[in-house]
């Protein structure tokens, strides 16, 4: 009830100050924080003293009242005129108060609290109350704040289902301190949202050999703009939204319009460019109908490169997962339709455990979901997620992410050609728009991404010494189990009128973690992170062991034709390890693996689908020494027992065997 009550209130104050644009300081006041639980913490002049004390919210139907905790109450040494008026009747005039990305003034009435004849209360004075907008499109940014607002499309979303991160911005955290790439398509380091948050001579252009990556061709939209807005977008500054982090400081390395392996590598902390990065934000992927091998120069650069980053506490790579949940762009005019080929509806067309880079342990790979709190349409699945945050859907029937633009009416994804019967807010909105530098059309786990990034700056505002195990394990442990129901989930399919269960909902491990094809560990809660990052112990986790167990397969195996049943091998593990990271390393020899299913079930019974039947993924498993497919479903869970791996074949007329499979285990 009284939970209840803040959060009435909470929306209540956006709201009017979303209306009321008008804001009056007084004198110089220090501009108080109103925390997430409507607490302020005040410094007052009475009398040619000054005092300062802890003011707590009390939950009460009938009014606003706040209650002095008399423990905090001192006098303390303050220049006249720098904390806020007791007047003789003992109201207090709030001159500046800080509260979500907006700041208002009121005069605070001193009253009595029947209840309570003793304490000392005081009322806000509504007719008082002023306020200025920080950011005039934060009140339509669900990402941030979900009140059930439509971001300028025709539908709402559920208020609640959003990034969690009340307390944070009421604490002012921003990301200050911490430095993130944007490597993407590139950045215009000179937007009116963004400049601030740029370090001069950071960036680069691998076009033109530069060190600033704006795209000055007239496009439809500028992906790493939008992506950095996504994290970083300044508040405060009358300027657009807010990013999730508005202070943490950035790079863009336009990898994507000049892609190669060294840009690439270099990009990604392996030149002095990029050393002193923190966090790189990768909005990439890949999809096709093929299983996608790392390089060996990659592979080098997260063996050797990623871990003497950040004084040696590990590079931190934050990667989408894919946008190919139901169909895959096999090249500009063709896209396969897993739909139409398989008449199966719920399963993952691409599969983020398909390439490989979203298995490494060094990146977390971001899965989204929409403004109503379930999957987004498009978000591609698999075992390789580690966490999900807001994507949303198109903007146009759904709301999708508003963020920055290209600047100017004549390109980017806003511009003055859209028609506005459809896109009206990216046509120029008068109101909130009318230069295109913003727009509301972002969408993809490449908006998921940029918000993992910005949550993790926040993370490592709250404790700079996380290494990056840290990081993930904080993440891992603070997720909230995002659609608790997920009914769409739950796919099972005949193969040879035998029921096979080829896609299931969350799962909880034998350690007590829930896990989720479509979302990972869950969303991630920044609250709960920062809360919890703030008293962690850097460093705590113990010294990992990596381990590789061969299951003596000598022979092919042969994969039973349309059978759900399938062939299963299996190894015993006699090490008793705690699990961080796992892998298969398997090889397969089919004609068509687009119809084969891989899973993987531990020795306490944790089923993990590595592979969903049905896919795209037609070729590319049957390399000699094997691919590797990652699953984060077995975390925290023993490593001793038998082991079983299960191959399956789904449609008659093909078969294959299993060549290879062994298991490597990064474990303590």
């Amino acid at each position: 009830m009284k939970m209840g009550i803040v959060w009435t209130v909470v929306v209540m104050l956006l709201v009017i100050l979303t209306g009321n644009p008008v804001y009056a300081a007084c004198d110089s006041a220090g501009c108080v924080p109103i925390g997430s639980d409507l607490n302020m913490k005040l410094c007052v002049e009475y009398q040619a003293k000054a005092y300062e004390f802890k003011l707590d919210y009390v939950p009460d139907s009938t009014a606003l009242f706040w209650k002095m905790d008399k423990t905090t109450f001192r006098e303390i040494q303050a220049a006249s005129g720098s904390c806020n008026p007791v007047g003789d009747d003992l109201s207090i005039k709030v001159c500046c108060a800080y509260f979500h990305t907006y700041k208002c003034s009121f005069t605070m009435k001193y009253t009595a609290f029947p209840a309570d004849p003793d304490g000392l209360y005081w009322t806000m004075d509504w007719t008082s109350f002023n306020a200025v907008e920080g950011d005039p499109l934060t009140f339509e940014q669900w990402h941030i704040t979900n009140t059930g607002q439509k971001a300028f499309s025709k539908s709402a979303g559920a208020p609640g289902e959003d990034m969690r991160m009340t307390r944070a911005i009421a604490d002012q955290l921003s990301g200050l301190g911490v430095i993130m790439a944007i490597v993407d398509s590139g950045l215009e380091i000179a937007h009116e949202d963004i400049f601030a948050n740029i370090i001069p001579n950071g960036s680069y252009n691998y076009i033109n050999n530069t060190t600033d990556p704006t795209n000055t061709t007239k496009t439809k939209g500028d992906h790493g703009t939008s992506v950095a807005g996504i994290a970083a977008a300044m508040s405060m500054n009358g300027k657009g939204g807010r990013g999730v982090a508005p202070r943490v400081s950035l790079k863009g390395f336009n990898y994507e319009a000049a892609q190669s392996s060294n840009n690439y590598i270099e990009s990604m902390g392996a030149h002095a460019r990029s050393k002193d990065v923190d966090i790189f934000n990768v909005s990439l992927g890949v999809d096709g109908t093929q299983y996608f091998p790392l390089s060996d120069s990659n592979k080098k650069l997260y063996d050797e490169t990623a871990k003497n980053l950040r004084g040696e506490k590990g590079g931190i790579y934050v990667k989408s997962a894919g946008n190919s949940f139901e169909n895959v762009d096999i090249d500009d005019d063709k896209t396969y339709v897993c739909t139409k080929y398989n008449g199966i509806k719920g399963l993952t067309c691409m599969n983020a455990a398909a390439e490989e880079e979203n298995s490494r342990p060094e990146v977390i790979t971001v899965g989204a979901f929409n403004a109503s709190g379930v999957k987004s349409s498009y978000s591609t699945a698999g075992s390789t997620l580690w966490v999900s945050t807001p994507g949303g859907e198109d903007g146009t029937a759904s709301p999708a992410i508003i963020t920055i633009d290209q600047s100017g009416t004549e390109k980017g994804y806003s511009r003055s050609d859209v028609d506005p019967k459809y896109w009206p807010f990216d046509a120029g909105d008068p109101s909130y728009n009318p230069n295109c530098n913003y727009t509301n059309t972002m969408n993809g786990t490449s908006s998921a991404a940029p918000n993992a990034s910005g949550a993790i700056a926040l993370i490592l505002q709250a404790n700079p010494n996380l290494y990056r195990r840290d990081v993930k394990h904080i993440l891992a442990k603070t997720a909230r189990k995002i659609d608790p129901e997920s009914k769409d989930s739950f796919v099972s399919v005949s193969i040879n009128g035998e029921n096979y269960q080829a896609s299931e909902g969350w799962i909880t491990n034998k350690a007590g973690y829930h896990f989720h094809n479509w979302y990972g560990f869950g969303a991630v809660n920044i609250d709960d992170a920062v809360a919890m990052a703030r008293t962690y112990k850097a460093g705590s986790l113990p010294f990992i062991q990596n381990k590789t167990f061969d299951s003596g397969v000598t022979t092919a195996l042969a994969i039973p034709d349309n059978k759900a049943s399938g062939v299963a091998r299996t190894i015993e593990v006699s090490e008793d390890l705690t699990i961080e990271n796992i892998f298969v390393q398997l090889s397969i020899t089919h004609p068509d693996t687009s119809e084969v299913g891989i899973e993987l079930t531990s020795p306490s019974g944790t089923r993990s689908i590595l592979l969903n039947i049905r896919s795209s993924i037609k070729e590319g498993l049957n390399k000699a020494v094997g691919v590797i497919l990652g699953s984060n479903a077995f975390y925290g869970e023993k490593t001793k027992g038998t082991w079983t791996l299960k191959v399956l074949d789904s449609l008659p007329n093909n078969s294959g065997t299993l060549d290879l499979f062994k298991l490597n285990i990064l474990g303590y």
